[in-house]
């Protein structure tokens, strides 16, 4: 395995580990064609389209002047990423082109989700880069580089399919809803088989390195080792689960393949059960991630512990004591770090370990909203937002849970995509 720290611009933002060796990727490469140290000035990117343009200017007076400033940057972070590659004609989206030279599984269905919102068929090219590239399993491939290697023994979070119907309740196209459908049952049976769900009744991350697989690469979640991740039941991948199996029964209605909605209701229905019965930790009064070999409940929460708010899984006793929580300023308010700020490894600043990313964030506090602690979730969403507008020079990767101050990768697409939701998206209920 080889490290690279990255310096982004007067601070050691990250360590983004990739394996060389041990078949995430089929044969050894330089790790610099990959993932790069940013230069000190981005080159200009592609510039928005006209269509996307005409959409942002529709938004003036809808949102206040600083959400719309906030809309524009987001948008011209999204264009400014599309990069060239193997995936031509389609056009793929890099996380951070200064950084990660590829795009990514669960990136791009975020860039999906925000996307659409003004240009469907983008959108959805970045949902087929990875229908695309199914592995024999199943399961959606992790990583697509430039030069067309792949790292397909891992994937990402389950959320492709969710963000495929989205995307089709936002601008319809049953053809293409059609062509995805069996990809999609094909996806359900790779976590299904290779993921514990047949065995267990509750999923697992695996592979070669499942931390990776997790997206949340370095948490406080999988110590003291995080190679041991794949013994755990994270409650975010089970609700992740859960969203996939309602899109699925959503889907099969729309695709005419009606027989099957039940089934995926039935699913659905099933695995909230487990997570309820098995998830959540009573000493506590907490959903947690826990071991499935010992059935230890992890000591780390952390945003991912209010997915069964998000997913509206959880009895309102439990939601309550999780609202408890989200109010308390030694645990999570008002910055919602990636783990609770009075863990002993908490760093406000450190990747996975404690800094603010606005994909979990607006999961907790979305689901907070959804069972009425509507001033929490507010308090919480205004400090992102303005984090977000103080840190001017770009879109961070991610935000130090104190201060506000933007870390990582810069011009960082999915935390443009997720600010597009907090601020558009936020009072809606269309989300699967």
């Amino acid at each position: 395995m080889k490290t690279l720290a990255l310096n982004c611009h007067r601070r050691l933002a990250a360590v983004i580990a990739v394996t060389l060796l041990g078949g995430l990727l089929s044969q050894p490469v330089a790790f610099g064609q990959y993932v790069r140290e940013p230069p000190k000035d981005l080159p200009p990117g592609p510039k928005p389209s006209a269509e996307a343009l005409g959409w942002l200017t529709q938004q003036k007076g809808k949102v206040s002047t600083r959400d719309w400033d906030l809309l524009r940057r987001s948008q011209e972070t999204l264009y400014g990423n599309l990069i060239d590659g193997p995936w031509r004609p389609l056009r793929g989206i890099s996380p951070s082109p200064c950084v990660y030279l590829g795009v990514w599984n669960w990136d791009a269905a975020f860039h999906a989700m925000a996307i659409s919102h003004w240009d469907s068929k983008l959108a959805r090219e970045q949902i087929q880069i990875f229908l695309d590239r199914q592995t024999p399993t199943g399961g959606f491939i992790d990583v697509v580089f430039q030069d067309g290697k792949e790292v397909d023994a891992i994937g990402k979070p389950p959320v492709m399919p969710w963000v495929c119907l989205l995307v089709h309740r936002r601008s319809p196209d049953l053809e293409f809803l059609k062509a995805a459908y069996p990809k999609f049952v094909a996806y359900e049976r790779h976590w299904m088989e290779q993921r514990g769900g047949q065995q267990d009744g509750l999923f697992h991350y695996g592979g070669p390195e499942p931390y990776f697989e997790a997206g949340w690469d370095d948490s406080v979640r999988w110590d003291p080792r995080r190679e041991d991740c794949a013994d755990l039941w994270p409650i975010d991948l089970n609700c992740y689960l859960v969203m996939v199996y309602r899109s699925l029964g959503e889907m099969a209605t729309l695709v005419g393949a009606k027989a099957d909605r039940k089934r995926w209701r039935e699913c659905a229905d099933r695995l909230a059960d487990r997570i309820n019965q098995e998830l959540w930790d009573k000493t506590r009064k907490a959903y947690v991630d826990r071991n499935r070999k010992t059935r230890a409940y992890s000591p780390a929460l952390s945003p991912a512990s209010f997915m069964p708010l998000y997913v509206q899984i959880a009895p309102r006793k439990r939601a309550r004591a999780m609202a408890v929580l989200a109010q308390d300023p030694n645990k999570f308010f008002p910055g919602f770090p990636t783990v609770a700020y009075d863990h002993p490894e908490y760093r406000s600043g450190a990747y996975w370990r404690g800094p603010a990313w606005l994909n979990v964030s607006y999961m907790a506090l979305k689901g907070l909203k959804r069972y009425g602690f509507k001033d929490t979730a507010e308090a919480g969403r205004q400090t992102l937002l303005g984090w977000c507008d103080q840190n001017q020079d770009t879109i961070w990767e991610y935000y130090d849970s104190r201060s506000g101050q933007g870390l990582g990768a810069r011009q960082y697409g999915w935390s443009g995509a997720w600010l597009i939701e907090f601020v558009l998206n936020w009072d809606a209920t269309e989300d699967p």
